[in-house]
């Protein structure tokens, strides 16, 4: 787990231990409890549509969804005095502590892909484990569109993926959901999550599996996904 994590997940157990979670108001559904922020008013539907996204992509994943525990408050400045950024997932303790304006199924799709294969091989927020969660967040975005609107350089686009197998800059999310629409509309999903159970060691054997699996080099799929995304 990266050390941001890890200070956010030590700052989340202090507010535990003092008891600040203890008047938050709670909504238990079949597979997600919900912790609602004091005096919280959620919009109509909010947990009901994060349920059904929960489940849909556990079906497009082929597993069976664990119950989990989802920590809601108003915006992601709402404790960032207690050094808590609430845009984060513990795939081990499959706890969420997200806000009310995420998309909907983004943190959902990390608990899932640790039913997948253990975080070690699928690092928190690694090119493979984001681009899942980018591309399955419940918003229905086309990727490659939303990428090229971002009119990325071409030595973003050029960059080796091997840089980003255990930490990928958020600005890049965008990009790595449009390589996992790239690679489930040319090889199809049983393909893409075949590669996501085989990856090792926070991905480091991606190049060896990439010729096993999708029957090139790794950054032959690098180029193709280029040309299909127009860059």
């Amino acid at each position: 787990m990266p050390n941001w994590m890890e200070e956010t997940k030590k700052n989340i157990q202090a507010l535990k231990e003092k008891g600040f979670f203890n008047s938050w108001s709670k909504k238990e559904t079949e597979l997600i409890i919900f912790f609602i922020y004091p005096e919280l008013v959620l919009p109509n539907n909010w947990t009901e549509k994060r349920l059904d996204i929960y489940k849909e992509n556990a079906k497009k994943l082929d597993i069976i969804p664990p119950k989990i525990n989802f920590y809601i408050y108003p915006s992601i400045n709402t404790v960032k005095d207690f050094g808590i950024t609430p845009t984060i997932t513990f795939v081990k303790t499959r706890e969420i502590h997200g806000h009310i304006n995420q998309s909907p199924g983004h943190e959902l799709t990390h608990i899932l892909l640790g039913e997948i294969n253990s975080s070690e091989n699928l690092p928190a927020n690694g090119l493979w484990a984001e681009g899942v969660c980018v591309y399955l967040d419940g918003t229905n975005t086309d990727r490659k569109k939303h990428s090229l609107s971002l009119n990325y350089s071409d030595e973003i686009i050029e960059t080796p993926w091997d840089r980003w197998r255990k930490n990928l800059p958020s600005d890049f999310y965008p990009l790595a959901g449009s390589i996992i629409q790239y690679c489930i509309e040319k090889y199809n999903w049983n393909i893409v999550k075949k590669f996501l159970k085989e990856l090792r060691n926070y991905g480091e054997n991606d190049e060896k599996i990439s010729f096993e699996i999708f029957s090139l080099p790794y950054q032959k799929l690098q180029k193709n996904w280029q040309a299909w995304l127009g860059k």
